[in-house]
């Protein structure tokens, strides 16, 4: 099983003609969701393997959202859980 974080999920919101998000807090949400629950398959005995893919680029909005398409460079966080 795989999961990710994408920190554009989180503190991210349209407002009328533009966009609001808090790079720095949305970073640390998506960290802390990311750390919490791969802690919780831990205690279930679980294998789990953190990792962080750096770099990503992420677009909203654009064609059909009735917003304008903009691009997020993040790091995405996200955890393996093996058998």
């Amino acid at each position: 099983m795989q999961r990710t974080f994408n920190p554009a999920n989180f503190a991210f919101q349209w407002t009328d003609n533009w966009y609001q998000w808090d790079r720095k807090q949305a970073h640390k949400q998506a960290l802390a969701q990311r750390n919490l629950e791969a802690k919780a398959l831990k205690a279930q005995g679980k294998r789990v393997v953190n990792f962080t893919l750096s770099g990503q680029l992420i677009t909203r909005g654009g064609i059909g959202s009735g917003h304008p398409e903009i691009d997020l460079c993040c790091s995405v966080y996200g955890f393996n859980v093996y058998p």
